[in-house]
Parts: structure tokens; C-alpha cells; sequence
């Protein structure tokens, strides 16, 4: 606290005037932060068509783009704070969640995305970003792209956006138990 005060500019007894303990302060910064990111999902779909699958992709590009430019944000605002997971509900502004499931529930609706429970589709595509993003934050995949060189978030989310959209099984083929997955 007394570190902060400093680099504030302020005495460090002042700085219990705005914040009641150390705690206080990383929930303030906390939620500063979750509001940056939520700004940035709705600004990256503001001008694309409501219900369209771009604006479903933009909020993937959006969310790698928050983690890549505010890394050590980012990751406090998916760490575990005080030992103990959160609830979804707990999250300011839910993560993002609400607006990720509203993009689903309009692509479902006008018919660019197929009928399928919204809450699960929205998990999975969350899931997915999510995915990319802590993978590439914590090690290099560029051998593994057959590249050579390290992989960016962005790069990745593009390379398997068609696994998305298009699936993995050859039409026609069926799935077969135990042996596809």
C-alpha cells in the first residue's frame, strides 16, 4: 500500500481514505480493468451487423487482442484472486459472458448460426479464445505449427476458425464411438 501511495503521489496514510485495505484496492483495479474489456467486445462489434457470425469472430479477435496489449491485466482478471475460484456471477461484468451469449442468441435467431442451446455454444466458443489465449501466453507452439517460429493468439484463432464453422468430420461419415472421440 505504502508502494502505491508513493507512486500515486500521496501520503501513505491518505491512500486509506479511498481504499479500506490492500484487498479494496485490487478489487477496484480488478473491476477498472474488467470495464476496459468490456468496452473493448462492444466496441469491436458496434458497427458489424447484429446476429452476424462476424461479430461472433470479432469478439474473439477482441478478447486475444485485450489479453496480447494488456498481458499482465488480463491475467489478473482470470486468476483465481484470494485462493478460491469465482462464480461466473462474481466476475464484473460477467467476463464478457453476457455479451458472447446475446451474439450467439442473435446468430441463432436470424439463422446464420444452426439452433443449439445458446449457453453451451457461447461456453464453448469462450472456451476456445480462452484456450488460445493461456496456451500461447504460457508457451511456444511454433514447432507444433509446423512454422518454425512462434505462433501469435491472433494467428491461431485464424488458422482453426474453419474448424469452427466447417466441423471436423467429412459429410456423410458417421461419427463412430471409441473411434472418432
Amino acid at each position: 500500500m505504502r508502494l502505491v501511495a508513493v507512486e500515486s503521489g500521496i501520503t501513505p496514510g491518505a491512500i486509506y481514505r479511498h481504499f479500506r485495505d490492500k484487498q479494496a484496492l485490487v478489487d477496484q483495479v480488478v473491476e477498472l480493468a474488467f470495464d476496459r474489456f468490456e468496452r473493448s467486445l462492444l466496441d469491436a462489434i458496434v458497427s458489424l451487423p447484429v446476429g452476424s457470425f462476424a461479430r461472433i469472430a470479432a469478439l474473439g479477435e477482441a478478447y486475444i487482442r485485450f489479453a496480447e496489449e494488456h498481458e499482465e491485466e488480463f491475467k489478473v482478471l482470470f486468476t483465481p484472486q484470494g485462493g478460491h475460484r469465482r462464480e461466473l456471477d462474481e466476475l464484473p461484468g460477467q467476463g464478457g459472458y453476457p455479451i458472447l451469449r446475446r451474439c450467439v442468441v442473435e446468430a441463432i435467431e436470424v439463422g446464420a448460426m444452426k439452433p443449439a442451446d445458446p449457453d453451451h455454444v457461447a461456453l464453448y466458443l469462450w472456451s476456445r479464445v480462452h484456450g488460445i489465449v493461456m496456451l500461447l501466453l504460457a508457451c511456444d507452439l511454433g514447432a507444433e505449427s509446423g512454422s518454425g517460429r512462434g505462433l501469435k493468439p491472433l494467428e491461431v484463432f485464424e488458422l482453426t476458425r474453419s474448424f469452427v464453422t466447417d466441423g471436423l468430420l467429412l459429410d456423410g461419415l458417421p461419427m463412430v464411438d471409441g473411434a472418432d472421440g
